[in-house]
């Protein structure tokens, strides 16, 4: 029999992913992809994306609103803010919570451009914010993730993506967290002018560390919104709906057994 501490622990690994939803065009590969690629936005163009997700497990259900705005400030720099509007968390077991997530903010330069059979190769710097009030929906800490990016065609319709970050985790008081260690891979086929299949696969290592349970109290104790170890498919689709606008669908799954359902809107403004 599950204890409610430890159901509303895994159900909280799945947090995590699911409050850092939203992805603009370019220097993170549109909804509904999370992957990090290495082609940014132009010059003096700004890309507003928003989206709904929706979460179901045996553990419970979720539901975020979060947005994104990018810039691209320069033709190797482009910047990048992340708030969570809402997020409500509903396990079947213990506490509930509803709120705003946390913000993120980050920076992409743009190392070297694709040529020949080299990607193309980008940096980026991220801050998370602790705007969350409640440590379902944030631990409350500052956290700083480097960036490694790179982004290769494979013929005329397929572009490739694969990232691999660092995270320094803050440490909430009482609580002892580990640094994460991310990677991400996505696939993007142009199936027509209007229409891109989508596809990625991402994880990253444990913040509690083995045997850590939430709610045990102490030096080892663990907040509920800690990452734990995971990895996530997701396939899903974009669509040209408009000069400027795109709607967008994407499902993932995880080692946690949770789906997701994120259908999303990205408008750009030269």
């Amino acid at each position: 029999m599950n204890t409610p501490n430890l159901t509303l622990a895994r159900f909280s690994l799945a947090i995590a992913t699911g409050l850092i939803a939203i992805s603009a065009t370019s220097s993170l590969a549109s909804l509904p992809l999370e992957t990090e690629t290495a082609r940014l936005s132009p010059v003096g163009r700004l890309t507003t994306s928003g989206a709904y997700e929706y979460q179901t497990s045996t553990e419970g259900h979720e539901a975020a609103i979060p947005f994104a705005f990018e810039y691209g400030l320069t033709d190797r720099i482009e910047l990048l803010v992340e708030p969570v509007a809402y997020a409500a968390v509903r396990p079947k077991l213990g506490a509930r919570a509803t709120g705003v997530g946390d913000v993120e903010a980050t920076a992409v330069y743009l190392v070297s451009h694709e040529r020949g059979s080299l990607p193309a190769f980008a940096v980026a710097g991220e801050v998370k914010v602790p705007t969350a009030r409640n440590n379902l929906l944030g631990t409350g800490a500052t956290d700083f993730t480097g960036y490694l990016i790179g982004s290769h065609k494979l013929g005329r319709r397929f572009d490739t993506h694969a990232n691999l970050a660092y995270t320094l985790v803050g440490q909430p008081a009482g609580v002892q967290l580990d640094n994460l260690v991310s990677y991400a891979l996505a696939f993007e086929y142009e199936a027509t002018p209007k229409l891109d299949l989508v596809s990625e696969v991402y994880g990253n290592t444990s913040a509690t560390g083995e045997g850590q349970e939430a709610g045990t109290g102490g030096e080892n104790a663990v907040i509920p919104e800690a990452s734990g170890g995971e990895t996530v498919g997701v396939v899903g689709f974009r669509y040209l709906a408009a000069p400027g606008t795109t709607l967008s669908l994407g499902v993932s799954y995880d080692n946690n057994k949770a789906v997701v359902f994120a259908p999303g809107i990205t408008r750009h403004f030269d």
